[in-house]
């Protein structure tokens, strides 16, 4: 009797474990998919088509430069100035 008490338990664990991987794991691994999905988008910055349509048209602007940076002169902005002399070639 404990033979097929013990079958019986077997088989069960066996359908059991394979409803579980044709129904939960996909559904686990859809999930953990689109969370990982929209970590990523928020990270780059990504706008939705959808509200990117609600914003058009909206125009801003941004500016580096504050009151105090504006008395220096633009030479900071230019990059570096390199000195050479001209060879001649005769």
């Amino acid at each position: 009797m404990s033979l097929l008490r013990t079958l019986l338990i077997l088989v069960l664990l066996y359908y059991a474990f394979k409803a579980i991987t044709r129904y939960l794991l996909p559904f686990l691994a859809k999930r953990w998919v689109n969370k990982a999905q929209e970590n990523f988008r928020e990270q780059q910055g990504y706008v939705d088509p959808e509200e990117a349509k609600k914003r058009e048209g909206e125009i801003k602007v941004e500016t580096k430069q504050n009151n105090n940076t504006r008395s220096k002169s633009n030479k900071d902005d230019l990059g570096d100035y390199i000195e050479y002399e001209e060879i001649e070639e005769n």
